[in-house]
């Protein structure tokens, strides 16, 4: 490895009018974070989720937002690609492709970099539309976003081709329902979160948080198959899932804040559960879990609360279970967790792990200790408004 580049997605949000995605060069001991040019400058505005295909060097950021209605003012939605320079890092705009769905919340890169993924969020307002009944009276009917997953092509330079399958999830929750969130509408409609393909790249997977489902799809081809879904209990939230290297998946519970580690069979497709464990330790205000990390070793998992505001590491036993080992304090969020830091990213070879400290403005680096998986913090630079980070060799 000759360079390790960190990019940083940065939303437009609160008193920050910028966006895009910023470029470091970090130390491999994680000890150093230096500034680069070349960054994508404002674009996209709300820079969330990326993802590297390291064989065309392309770069993908997803646009955290919703298109504002027809002939928007604004520029619409898009999913974006990016050519990387191999020297330094700098990102040329490639093209862009709509969002199809409100609120783009993950991508992933596929098995050979033939295909991309996208989970599309969607929000949590509701449009009242007036219909006449068979009776004729009148009546209100709700109508709320659609949350998507969405498969592209890529072309072999990284370019995005149009979308080749769209699967509009339908399943829903309570509504209303006790989570704080959109006024107790979070569970009204579906909101899938994030899009990861399995260690075989046989599989993608899918956590929805209003059903409380687990969709994983059969890659192979242009269309989405499904394979299996796993129904999770009432008031879980499924959110973030990630792979071990004896290919067990874990997840973090949005709702619940929990972590959950399953048995994942690569012939069906089907998940079968192993354990689950609390996310907080005596803390009883609001919280919500975010992502979550898996150490290259596979003796470790990381996992983020918002509101109790850790992150938090937990030893994974042989047979899959879990156990909590300790945590290290993120800067407070001062008011709704969806602007507390929600992302954290192991180096390749997991030596370090850098934390997007949304709330201080902060990029942090936490030593890690592969044998008892303590995090000792090596850096801090200051950078406005971090949300995510994808690092890429060079």
């Amino acid at each position: 490895m000759s360079k390790l580049i960190a990019y940083v997605g940065r939303n437009h949000i609160g008193d920050f009018s910028g966006g895009g995605i910023s470029v470091f060069e970090v130390s491999k001991d994680g000890k150093q974070i230096t500034p680069l040019e070349g960054g994508s400058v404002d674009f996209p505005k709300r820079a969330g989720f990326l993802a590297y295909a390291p064989k065309s060097g392309t770069l993908y950021s997803v646009d955290e937002r919703k298109t504002d209605g027809r002939g928007p003012k604004k520029p619409a939605s898009t999913i974006s690609s990016f050519r990387v320079d191999k020297k330094t890092g700098a990102l040329t705009l490639l093209n862009k492709q709509y969002a199809i769905g409100a609120n783009p919340a993950s991508v992933c890169v596929g098995p050979e970099e033939k295909y991309l993924f996208t989970a599309n969020h969607g929000f949590f307002e509701h449009v009242i539309k007036v219909v006449e009944t068979e009776d004729g009276k009148w009546v209100n009917t709700f109508v709320y976003d659609d949350s998507t997953v969405v498969q592209y092509p890529l072309n072999a330079d990284g370019t995005i081709g149009e979308a080749t399958d769209v699967d509009r999830l339908q399943s829903h929750g309570n509504d209303p329902n006790s989570s704080p969130q959109g006024g107790g509408h979070a569970q009204a409609s579906p909101h899938s979160h994030i899009v990861v393909v399995d260690p075989t790249g046989k599989f993608l997977i899918v956590c929805e948080k209003a059903g409380e489902r687990i969709y994983v799809y059969r890659l192979g081809g242009p269309k989405l198959v499904l394979a299996s879904v796993y129904q999770c209990p009432l008031g879980t939230g499924p959110r973030h899932a990630a792979f071990d290297n004896k290919g067990r998946m874990f997840m973090t519970c949005e709702f619940s804040s929990e972590l959950w580690s399953f048995d994942f069979c690569t012939e069906s497709g089907v998940l079968k559960f192993i354990d689950k464990q609390s996310t907080l330790s005596g803390f009883t205000g609001r919280n919500e879990c975010a992502t979550l990390q898996i150490l290259p070793n596979g003796k470790f998992v990381y996992m983020n609360n918002r509101g109790e505001d850790t992150v938090v590491w937990f030893s994974i036993a042989a047979d899959g279970k879990l156990k909590k080992c300790g945590k290290v304090e993120v800067s407070k969020c001062p008011n709704d967790p969806a602007n507390a830091t929600r992302c954290m990213t192991l180096s390749p070879d997991g030596a370090f792990l850098m934390v997007p400290d949304r709330p201080a403005d902060v990029l942090r680096n936490f030593a890690v200790n592969p044998e008892t998986g303590e995090l000792t913090q090596v850096a801090e630079l200051p950078v406005q408004n971090p949300v995510y980070i994808q690092f890429a060799e060079l």
